[in-house]
This record gives structure tokens, C-alpha cells and sequence, in this order.
């Protein structure tokens, strides 16, 4: 499994009170899974986690913001190999653990089904996943001292915010090359900031002009992590498909909700 982050937090999830922009600031984290729907097996994987961290201004005020200028903390965790599963829900869990810690707001898109889905794939009590499940359940009400809930694909799905991309996830194969895994990793990102962005529209803690291009801030925020030496994936190249070959039908169909 192999992780991307520009986050400087200990592994711990109540370890020392570090947070991705300094002390005294108020948070959204958003959160996302990306699965795997591959024709040969009935069985869905989670290939991916991510968590996207966004500065917003105290006592609510709106920020303008816009793609190459906003400053974003990020985590996700892609796998390599089918057991490596239990791993990837683990750093899951410390992850949502964290985020429900730090944020003022926590979103997610259908991230309920989500959760529940990995609820059903592990053997041992996640509890990090489920206090979200719980306070996601009860989102409706506003709690003092918790996190405010927004589920982008329902209570939040009409802001009309151009991101350049659609909030519904793409599936996803295990990646077979460190290539591959990079690639997943920049799109489950742009993905989950995506979500982050549509949530903070939807609570007017920011606003933009024209359209506010993901990838580019994923790849301002993450060129030095997500790069990879070797230029490009071997199934592409020698034309074998794989995992590759999902890469370009996620860029195709982006393409074409951006159009």
C-alpha cells in the first residue's frame, strides 16, 4: 500500500495536537472511497482513501478563493494488492478518527454507503468509522462541539459548482504499477477535493469566479509526492490494457462531464 500526503501528523489519531495548518483554525475534511467494479469478480474492493483538508474563515465568513492559490492538506492511501485491504481500512479508520477531531465541517458524498461497505469487509470494530456513521445518521440535527455533516450527494447536490469534473465516483482496478498507483491517487484526490469544494460552497465558506479546476490544485499542492519517475505505464505502452487503461477511461469520462 502506498500513501500520499503533504501532512506532517503522527500516526497515532490522538497523538500531539498537530493539524495541516497550525493551531486556531477552522477546518473542512472531506473524505472519499474508491472502489473497484472489475467484470471477472462480483466482489468490490476499496482501492482508495482520501482526506482533503481546506483552511475557512472563523465564524463562518465566505472566502474567495480560486485553483491556483488555495492551500490544501491531503491524505490517501491506495493499494497495490488485494490483501492489503485490512491495512487500507485501518488508515481509514485513524484517518476519519483525525478528521472528526479537527474539522468544523466533515464531507462526504453518499459517504454513509461508504462507510457502510466497510463495515461489512472488516473482522475487527472500526471506531473511527463508526462515530461517523453515527453523527451521519443524526447530521439533520446540530450538535454543539461536533462536527457539521454535509453529504454532497444529497443535501448538498445542487450548488452548481464547475469544478471541471463530476462528484460520482469512477471505478477503479488494484493498480499493478507504481505508474498506476500515482495516477489513482490523483484522481481519488481531485475526487475528494472535489466533494471538499461543493461543501464549502454549499455552507458559503467559499466562493469563485468561472469554473475552479481540481486536478490543477491536486497537482499544485502534490507534484512533489505524486510524481513518479518512469514516465508511463508499461500496460499502456505495450498496449495490454489494465490498469492503465482505466486511467484513460477515467480522464475520457471527466472529459466529457466537463464538456
Amino acid at each position: 500500500m502506498r500513501e500520499f500526503t503533504n501532512l506532517a501528523w503522527p500516526e497515532t489519531p490522538f497523538g500531539a495536537e498537530q493539524r495541516p495548518f497550525g493551531r486556531h483554525i477552522d477546518m473542512l475534511a472531506a473524505c472519499t472511497f474508491e472502489w473497484t467494479d472489475e467484470p471477472e469478480t462480483s466482489e468490490t474492493l476499496p482501492v482508495a482513501a482520501s482526506l482533503v483538508y481546506l483552511r475557512v474563515r472563523r465564524r463562518g465568513s465566505t472566502q474567495t478563493v480560486s485553483d491556483d492559490t488555495l492551500s490544501i492538506g491531503f491524505r490517501t492511501a491506495v493499494i497495490e494488492d488485494r490483501a492489503e485491504v485490512p491495512d487500507l481500512l485501518t488508515v481509514a479508520d485513524r484517518a476519519l478518527t483525525r478528521a472528526r477531531r479537527h474539522a468544523v465541517i466533515m464531507a462526504g458524498h453518499w459517504l454513509r454507503s461508504d462507510l457502510d461497505r466497510i463495515n461489512a469487509r472488516t473482522a475487527v470494530p472500526l471506531r473511527g468509522v463508526d462515530g461517523v456513521l453515527s453523527a451521519w445518521a443524526d447530521r439533520a440535527e446540530k450538535q454543539r462541539g461536533v462536527a457539521v455533516m454535509i453529504d454532497t450527494g444529497s443535501e448538498a447536490n445542487k450548488t452548481g459548482a464547475d469544478l471541471g469534473m463530476s462528484l460520482e465516483p469512477v471505478p477503479e482496478r488494484v493498480p499493478d504499477c507504481p505508474y498506476c498507483v500515482a495516477e489513482v491517487a490523483r484522481r481519488a484526490l481531485a475526487r475528494c477535493l472535489a466533494v471538499g469544494m461543493t461543501a464549502a460552497l454549499h455552507a458559503s465558506r467559499y466562493t469563485w469566479e468561472g469554473k475552479f479546476c481540481v486536478s490543477d490544485a491536486v497537482e499544485q499542492a502534490g507534484w512533489d509526492v505524486l510524481s513518479q519517475p518512469g514516465g508511463t505505464c508499461p500496460a499502456v505502452t505495450t498496449g495490454k490494457g489494465g490498469a492503465g487503461q482505466v486511467a484513460d477511461t477515467a480522464e475520457r469520462q471527466v472529459a466529457r462531464v466537463a464538456t
